[in-house]
């Protein structure tokens, strides 16, 4: 479905460069001479990304990732990141392309650049029926376990200040703390949230208040204008004929909502 919009996009940027160009405006270029993108993807926030039994990744970050690199025509190199590392690789060149489920903020923006988003889900705090909080103001003496560095850690750092927040290195390490007892709640993804109790009819995620409805956004380095406009032609393609709501469907079991553009 994107078969040609490598070479339209590519014969669009060629006709207007100029021949002062500035040294990382031929990012998109590099790219295609490379036969190579370096593309990152979470294992730890199921359904965007995980392992099967094989200790192969899959999911829709994973799905997104493979379908990018197709329509570029190139080899795709996937590496396992973290909510950590996912800008961090983007700053020091380790990666071009992170797609992992990640929210734009602005403190993010002032290291990479977004895309348009892509998909959407919801961050919030979860935990057992037997803790009955309602909002951050409630938070008292119960433990929340999070993801370091992730969107749900700086929006619960900011709706609950005083709160006992106690930080992983990622998502699973997260709610593993969780489900062994070393924090009341969880603060993560509906998606992830439902993901655990799919797998564990002990385990209790129920929703006790949403921090932010969070679409999710395609990181890439600062200074890569034809990569990005590449990249939100994609999107908006898949969009328009249904490829990204397929995704949406197939991972997360819902249609895609309409996104605000960023």
């Amino acid at each position: 479905m994107f078969k040609h919009l490598t070479r339209i996009v590519t014969a669009v940027l060629l006709a207007g460069a100029v021949s002062a160009m500035p040294a990382r405006a031929a990012d998109l270029q590099k790219i295609l001479s490379a036969g190579t993108v370096r593309i990152g993807v979470p294992i730890d926030v199921p359904p965007f990304g995980s392992v099967d039994a094989k200790n192969e990744p899959l999911g829709l970050d994973v799905d997104m990732a493979k379908k990018i690199a197709e329509a570029l025509g190139v080899k795709l190199e996937l590496q396992q990141i973290t909510g950590a590392n996912r800008v961090p690789y983007l700053v020091t060149d380790r990666l071009d392309i992170v797609i992992a489920a990640m929210g734009a903020t602005p403190e993010r923006a002032l290291q990479i650049a977004f895309t348009s988003p892509y998909a959407a889900l919801s961050i919030g705090v979860f935990g057992p029926d037997s803790i009955t909080v309602k909002s951050p103001a409630e938070l008292k003496d119960e433990t929340i376990a999070v993801a370091r560095g992730t969107t749900q850690d700086l929006e619960l750092t900011k709706a609950a200040p005083n709160a006992k927040i106690v930080r992983f290195d990622d998502d699973a390490t997260a709610a593993a703390a969780f489900t062994s007892g070393q924090a009341q709640l969880l603060a993560t993804a509906d998606v992830v949230a439902k993901d655990l109790m799919d797998k564990d009819a002990k385990v209790q995620l129920k929703p006790k208040f949403i921090l932010q409805f969070s679409p999710c956004y395609i990181g890439i380095q600062q200074g890569s204008p034809e990569l990005l406009r590449w990249l939100d032609t994609y999107i908006h393609l898949g969009m328009l004929d249904g490829s990204l709501s397929a995704l949406s469907q197939k991972w997360i079991g819902t249609t895609l909502p309409t996104l605000p553009p960023i």
